[in-house]
């Protein structure tokens, strides 16, 4: 899953200097390679929210209009609008919702036209990715170099082709881009966008090599949003924002790594884009409206949150009679952004990122087993929580088994995490509001009690060098009491839930 460990130029010169670093050493001019993947998936989708309530009437939200019209003598319809635009900017929130509903507006009035939609179970996806990498070797005995990792289906949303109002799928998004510095001696150095120590470079245990990955694969870019019913805290998904990175040699089987992130912004976002600071400045340490961001990923800009982030990690690798090991342990912490009251004083409202993780696993005659336990302060989308919210913890399994060209395998994930909100920020006199002994679920009402549960399994066969053909199946489910997972059925449905069945290819090259 990740790519050969590499680190940046300037710094590590620097720090070296010329006394220490043997001159003399054959010297290689960079060279560029260009690598990435394309694959093609055919999906089938079982899941709540794939037959949701069409909303409306038989009239198709339309009311009836008493009127007789004077030509035709008879009586006609009237349109209704459940959805319009809000661009009003309320006092102590972030922003209008340009045109994305509200909560009541989300919900329509008997008659209207509905949100909701009946969808297929069928469907195909193509994931093309490109990797520009570029490597070369001083006099002075170092490489160096960078890469560059170009999506081209990476957005969500209701994107087209042609579509002028918004941006097409197939747009390119930059992944990852870093420059490096490596010394056999003296480690290595990245600096750029790029996951940190304990965000996907230095991990064990997370066993990913069948299929599209099982449940850290591609089966979130089938599934419709209901729920929330995605796999968000996998190492990798803790987010690429700009970050230095350095790791050790090895010495005696161990090395150790650590990272550092000023915010959650990344790619040139360096502040504000105006002097009106809201969550989409990954420079304010406080602006209105911070709390109502905590859940990060989940909202455009929520990663803006979490400031000076820093991971640790510590790591063992060797073999023992032909058996493989690995095994690592860290830290992930951040800070977080400050809430303003109307009279502009500064609150602190949520919790940083306080994690620990470790992990572990062992490779024999083809067999693979792993496993990895987290815990601390975050939620389920790698976000802030909110003070006096229940720490999360995740647990993650996994095996495989490759001989020849072919490989099978299977993971799971399960977690429990804080639930719907109970604490709201209350801007006119500066206090974290807290519910009061509730005896009632619910989104504002609830016992904080959320459980994800998913597992996979999984084959590829090598068809050809760097043809796999693929076969996965991914269950995944959230609950969480009281709380409605699936608004389009009538009662509170505790539960959501997909299945999803993968069959295609992926060409490396």
């Amino acid at each position: 899953m990740r790519k050969i460990l590499l680190g940046t130029t300037a710094v590590v010169s620097a720090a070296f200097g010329a006394a220490v670093i043997t001159p003399a050493a054959a010297q290689d001019a960079p060279t560029v390679r260009i690598g990435g993947s394309i694959q093609a998936y055919y999906g089938y989708i079982n899941a709540n929210g794939q037959s949701s309530n069409p909303g409306g009437t038989g009239d198709f939200g339309r009311v009836a209009n008493s009127t007789v019209d004077a030509a035709t003598g008879r009586g006609g319809y009237t349109a209704v609008t459940a959805l319009t635009t809000n661009n009003t900017i309320t006092a102590g929130a972030p922003g209008g919702t340009n045109g994305i509903p509200t909560a009541a507006q989300a919900t329509p009035a008997a008659g209207s036209a509905g949100n909701f939609a009946r969808t297929g179970k069928n469907d195909f996806m193509t994931l093309p990715g490109i990797s520009v990498i570029v490597s070369g070797k001083s006099a002075q005995g170092f490489t160096y170099g960078g890469q560059i990792d170009l999506e081209f289906n990476s957005l969500e949303g209701n994107l087209t082709g042609g579509n002028r109002s918004g941006v097409q799928r197939s747009t390119s998004t930059v992944g990852e881009a870093y420059v490096f510095v490596a010394h056999q001696r003296f480690g290595q150095i990245r600096m750029g966008d790029e996951d940190g120590v304990m965000g996907g470079l230095m991990n064990s245990g997370f066993v990913t090599n069948f299929g599209t990955g099982g449940v850290y694969g591609v089966w979130e870019q089938f599934q419709i949003r209901q729920s929330g019913n995605r796999t968000q805290t996998g190492p990798g998904q803790l987010g690429d924002n700009t970050k230095v990175v350095y790791m050790s040699p090895q010495f005696y089987g161990f090395d150790f790594g650590v990272s550092y992130a000023a915010n959650g912004g990344g790619f040139g976002q360096t502040g504000c884009s105006s002097d009106s600071a809201t969550s989409g400045c990954d420079r304010a340490y406080a602006y209105r409206g911070a709390t109502s961001w905590a859940i990060s990923p989940a909202q455009s800009m929520g990663p803006m949150a979490r400031r000076n982030e820093h991971q640790a990690a510590l790591r063992y690798r060797g073999s023992f009679s032909g058996v493989g090991v690995a095994a690592t342990v860290g830290y992930i912490g951040a800070s977080t952004a400050y809430d303003l009251s109307n009279a502009g004083a500064q609150v602190r409202t949520m919790n940083g990122l306080n994690v620990w993780q470790v992990g572990a696993q062992a490779t024999y005659m083809g067999f693979t087993l792993g496993a990895a336990y987290y815990q601390g302060d975050y939620n389920f989308f790698w976000g802030n929580t909110i003070r006096g919210d229940r720490q999360a913890q995740t647990f993650n399994l996994g095996a495989s088994y490759t001989n020849g060209p072919i490989t099978v395998g299977a993971n799971m994930v399960t977690g429990v995490y804080e639930g719907g909100g109970r604490s709201d920020f209350n801007a006119a006199d500066g206090r974290l509001v807290r519910q009061a002994n509730p005896t009632a679920y619910g989104d504002r009402n609830n016992l904080a009690s959320q459980r994800r549960w998913g597992m996979s399994v999984g084959a590829n066969y090598r068809l050809a060098p760097g043809l796999d053909l693929i076969a996965e199946y991914v269950y995944h489910s959230v609950r969480e009491n009281g709380r409605d997972l699936d608004a389009a059925r009538a009662g509170v449905q505790s539960r959501g839930f997909a299945n999803v069945f993968i069959m295609g290819s992926r060409l490396a090259f």
